[in-house]
């Protein structure tokens, strides 16, 4: 959820950008006349070029940035325009204008004042970043000003740099790997080549002649496996008599890698991403433990994620219980629909604005009906809206393409739309629920699954299963949580074999990041240890 994005820094690397002034003056709240005019230098790209033209702004004033192109920013929403492009060759302009999709508004709606502009031609549909994906075509930073009274202008822009993308094969060694193979499940799914990647982080002091245990990570929203070099890094500091340490030399950490088309694709077989979930455990999980010498038992194939990752390591863990032993999840996506984030999906009537009825138990309005839903809070505001969320992924891709949180969610749990992308939900524009495809998503909704089917999830939850959040999470993923705790401790269960190892802590005054502070999480590798230890996959 969101770990990579907006408020929690959703790319990982910032290119030094330069900066020019421009001075650009328009009409407030009326025809600005407006026009950004983009074109492409042809010393870093020759020949035609197609994608999504997204032009950033950040206002003067804003705390958020530095670069436009570093957004969405949900501390601070800033304005943001784009237009599909197709063809288009070296000088030819492309016009960013009124007819361009917007954000908070069209164009000619821009308030007047000192902006940051940036733009951004993304020509692939690989990954969540356009940062991660390399060719993708960006500019420079360039100062505009609006004043009022002033004539219409147009805002030359050049996409002047292109992406570079780190060659992986390039990185130490002695703190990762990347393992790679052809995926022929995603393959054939996609009619194109679909690689499969894991970053590989061996034992300290590895023995060749002996078969270890792995921790499979499953990265949040925006991260990918290229996260175990770093995890390498720290882990080679790690004391050898802490508790990480101990877990470093006794057992493989590898890191997989969530991303799709879709975005963060949650490692669920889906219409629309494909059988993610039986590639990575018919074809990448066999190529890794014949690689690495690995034990091949569910207790000695351990599940750590946080975020979108806790709701992948939380499936995984309860869908494939004869393929992984455990799982460590915390702040996962919304695991009861009842509660995606603070939407009733089934019973809701809209996705963007409360009901003043449903918002209290007696009846009594404590909000007015067309209250937006928040989606993100700090402490105890509430910074960002599921409408606005949903806006500003409609600028970067147009009908559920974005390959953002909300649109990563559609193309996992719903099904494929007419035009063959990921379908809604919900209306794009109203936030009316759609429930026939609502519905749909009863087939991914955990506590559910836990409610029709309690002899068959209850011993996983009760023996497997560890999941720790905040009540004051940032995008309320608690509201879900609390439920499902509430369905698990209503069960008992006389013939539990591997023992009652399972829980669910909601931590007090805890959100999205500063949970990583508790003693909940700490204690994670020393939990982990234990569970190797009692399965035999620990040294004596």
């Amino acid at each position: 959820m969101h770990c990579l994005f907006g408020p929690l820094g959703r790319f990982l690397a910032h290119p030094v950008l330069h900066l020019a002034l421009v001075i650009v003056m328009a009409c407030p709240h009326a025809r600005a006349g407006v026009t950004f005019r983009v074109s492409i230098d042809k010393s870093v790209h020759a020949g035609e070029a197609s994608g999504r033209l997204v032009v950033y702004l950040i206002g003067q004033g804003s705390a958020v940035g530095p670069d436009p192109a570093d957004g969405p920013f949900f501390e601070d929403p800033q304005p943001m325009f784009g237009v599909d492009v197709r063809g288009i060759t070296p000088g030819v302009p492309m016009i960013v204008d009124d007819t361009a999709t917007g954000f908070p508004a069209p164009l000619s709606e821009l308030t007047p004042g000192t902006y940051k502009v940036q733009a951004v031609l993304d020509m692939h549909r690989d990954n969540s970043s356009w940062r991660h994906e390399p060719g993708n075509l960006y500019s420079g930073v360039t100062t505009i000003k609006f004043i009022q009274g002033d004539p219409d202008r147009v805002i030359d822009l050049t996409l002047s740099k292109a992406t570079i993308v780190e060659d992986e094969k390039k990185r130490s060694r002695d703190r990762g790997e990347t393992i790679e193979i052809t995926s022929k499940l995603l393959s054939d799914f996609r009619g194109r080549q679909v690689k499969l990647r894991a970053g590989v982080v061996a034992p300290r002091d590895r023995d060749p002649a002996r078969a270890y245990p792995a921790i499979y990570e499953v990265p949040g929203f925006g991260g990918d496996h290229t996260s175990a070099f770093r995890m390498g890094g720290s882990f080679q500091r790690a004391a050898v008599n802490s508790s990480i340490g101990q877990l470093y030399s006794n057992s493989f950490w590898i890191v997989l890698d969530p991303e799709s088309p879709n975005g963060h694709h949650l490692f669920a077989n889906s219409a629309n991403n494909g059988p993610v979930a039986d590639a990575l455990i018919k074809e990448l999980i066999p190529a890794i433990e014949k690689k690495y010498n690995l034990i091949p038992q569910p207790s000695a194939r351990l599940l750590r994620g946080h975020s979108s990752g806790g709701w992948s390591t939380l499936w995984l863990a309860t869908q494939y219980p004869e393929t992984f032993g455990a799982t460590w999840s915390t702040s996962p996506d919304s695991v009861d629909f009842r509660k995606f984030q603070l939407i009733d999906l089934y019973k809701g009537g809209n996705a963007y604005y409360q009901s003043a009825k449903a918002k209290n138990g007696a009846g009594v309005a404590t909000v007015s009906a067309d209250q937006p839903i928040p989606s993100y809070r700090l402490g105890e505001k509430e910074v960002m809206t599921i409408l606005d969320e949903n806006r500003m992924e409609e600028v970067l891709g147009p009908g559920n393409t974005s390959g953002q949180q909300w649109d990563s969610w559609f193309a996992v749990f719903g099904p494929r739309g007419k035009d063959g992308n990921p379908a809604a939900a919900w209306d794009a524009k109203t936030g009316r629920i759609d429930h026939t495809i609502a519905e749909q998503y009863r087939a991914y909704d955990i506590a559910a699954l836990l409610r029709q089917q309690p002899e068959k999830y209850g011993p996983i939850f009760k023996q497997r299963v560890r999941i720790v959040i905040g009540d004051a999470d940032n995008y309320y993923l608690n509201e879900a949580v609390s439920m499902l705790k509430q369905d698990v401790d209503k069960l008992n269960f006389i013939d539990l074999p591997e023992g009652v190892h399972g829980s669910i802590t909601i931590v007090p005054g805890r959100d999205h990041s500063s949970i990583f502070g508790t003693k909940e999480i700490q204690s994670i590798p020393a939990e982990m240890a234990e569970h190797l230890k009692r399965n035999g996959h620990w040294p004596k």
